[in-house]
């Protein structure tokens, strides 16, 4: 196994895409996953998997869930090139085999693929090395994808992620909503899912200072809330959304929103859009400027 990657960490998966046929035996048995075992990797096709779905739906989802894919082109397979063109749509890293250069299409050729000539040991070579490469892809897109897996928008606003770069966005004189004798700021979030997998949603709650709170749209009752330790000064926590719900790429939820009642003078307040998934969770900061009401 290559130092560079121990660790205590699952094995990555590489799922391989190529014909079904006895002459890839060999390539697959000793160049493909001996090449993945050198790098502490692990190998599958979909023949050698246990599955009650269709065999399509199966290859769809190894193909999602894979850190790698490996695909051998040789022979022009319709059904290989059918699956790397799924692999690639979904981001995924994916390097390319061939005992044939011509077998890469040339819109592919400028992708990482290796040429091995049906020599088995030329391929568990090149293969090593491109995996160590492909699972470091791998790992730093991931982390990418988790800063990046959220677009949060408020009043066509953009908030930036917690922690990172971006300054936190102010936002100048907010809708009000007059809820009999009192006035509350009208709040309407939008969460797009910008990873390339479904994302699960346990939870979603706005948090507040202590003299806020989140109300429902058509009544004045709080919205179910508890306390938080912060060292920011936001100790109320309201949940906006307690069912769990699914967000496919690129889909968006709207979630609205009401807090007040309001103060007489002017204010800028700090306040977090706080999104829970199964595993974890990601805050969203922002303030509100508002004047006085007239």
């Amino acid at each position: 196994m290559s130092k560079e990657l121990e660790t205590t960490a699952p094995k990555p998966f590489i799922f391989v895409l190529m014909p079904f046929d006895a002459q890839f035996n060999d390539t697959y048995k000793f160049g493909i996953k001996g090449a993945a075992e050198d790098v502490g990797a692990y190998a599958e096709r979909i023949d050698e998997q246990i599955f009650s779905e269709g065999i399509l739906e199966r290859i769809f989802n190894q193909i999602s869930k894979a850190d790698v894919i490996v695909a051998d082109m040789t022979g022009r397979n319709p059904n290989v090139f059918y699956e790397v063109g799924y692999a690639h749509a979904l981001g995924k890293v994916v390097l390319l085999l061939t005992q044939n250069v011509d077998d890469i299409p040339f819109d592919l050729k400028h992708r990482p693929h290796i040429v091995y000539a049906g020599k088995i040991e030329t391929l568990r070579e090149k293969l090593t090395e491109r995996l160590i490469w492909a699972i470091k892809e791998t790992s730093r897109k991931g982390k990418q994808n988790l800063l990046e897996r959220f677009l949060i928008s408020l009043s066509g606003v953009e908030i930036p992620l917690a922690n990172s770069s971006d300054k936190i966005p102010i936002l100048e004189q907010v809708k009000l909503h007059r809820m009999q004798d009192n006035f509350y700021l009208s709040l309407k979030f939008s969460i797009r899912n910008r990873s390339p997998e479904t994302v699960t949603i346990s939870h979603v709650y706005l948090i507040t200072p202590t003299e806020y709170e989140a109300v429902n749209l058509f009544t004045i009752e709080p919205i179910v809330m508890d306390y938080i330790d912060s060292l920011d000064g936001l100790s109320k926590q309201c949940r906006l959304r307690a069912k769990q719900f699914h967000l496919a790429p690129e889909a968006v939820d709207l979630i609205e929103a009401k807090i007040g009642p309001l103060r007489e003078r002017e204010f800028e307040e700090l306040f977090k859009l706080r999104i829970h998934t199964l595993n974890d969770f990601y805050d969203y900061p922002f303030k509100i400027h508002q004047m006085p009401r007239i």
